[in-house]
């Protein structure tokens, strides 16, 4: 796990300093540390780490759970909260953006290497499981079952407007989007065409996968 750049979000600079050389007496590769929101999505956008450890309570106009929004928005990296704090709602605002963990401070050494090498280890794993729509599902052709009422349940109640993905409903066709840098749009848009090809093949209709700019889309005929 050496190889992995891990970049550090605390407004504190002791802790800071503290917290990466215990990370790097355990032999990690810190490669930034930063001290508000703000430049913790800037340090994303330019350094491109593997692993943020990211402190919610920060300086500034941004917090860090409002940084991890935007850094999961955008980019696909794991982040692991640090916290002193472990009130209701701060847990509930943390957990609504998928965190690979939750540390409460003062970190033990045990818990930080353990936290850290199951977070990479999720999310090699979360990589690997995907498929790549690019190059193996450029065009696929698979079959739904127009009596079948399944599908608009699991499109629209499930996966409708208001969830991560983006539905239109054009008088001939649905069309389905999920931005590939949104980890949970990705996974839904993958759950979804596992759905469709698992459990319509009686039917006509063609399903069409396609990439368009930073998009993955689904399109098939409106029943």
């Amino acid at each position: 796990m050496a190889d992995e750049k891990i970049l550090i979000v605390e407004d504190e600079r002791i802790l800071a300093l503290g917290l990466k050389k215990k990370l790097q007496k355990l032999g990690f590769n810190v490669t930034h540390t930063v001290s508000s929101g703000e430049d913790a999505v800037k340090s994303v956008k330019e350094n491109k780490p593997d692993l943020i450890l990211m402190d919610i309570v920060l300086q500034g106009e941004l917090d860090g759970i409002d940084a991890a929004k935007m850094i999961i928005n955008m980019h696909n990296i794991p982040i692991i909260y640090l916290t002193a704090y472990a009130d209701d709602e701060t847990i509930e605002r943390a957990v609504k953006t998928y965190p690979y963990g939750y540390l409460m401070k003062p970190y033990k050494e045990r818990e930080l290497k353990a936290n850290i090498e199951m977070a990479l280890k999720k999310f090699q794993a979360e990589k690997e499981s995907f498929m790549d729509f690019e190059d193996v599902y450029v065009d696929i052709t698979s079959f739904i079952d127009q009596k079948d009422e399944v599908i608009n349940h699991v499109l629209l109640k499930h996966y409708g407007v208001i969830g991560p993905l983006d539905v239109d409903i054009s008088s001939e066709k649905i069309y389905v989007s999920a931005e590939r840098s949104n980890k949970k749009a990705y996974t839904v848009f993958y759950e979804l065409l596992n759905k469709l090809m698992s459990r319509y093949l009686k039917s006509e209709f063609e399903i069409v996968v396609y990439s368009k700019g930073d998009n993955i889309c689904l399109e098939f005929p409106k029943m």
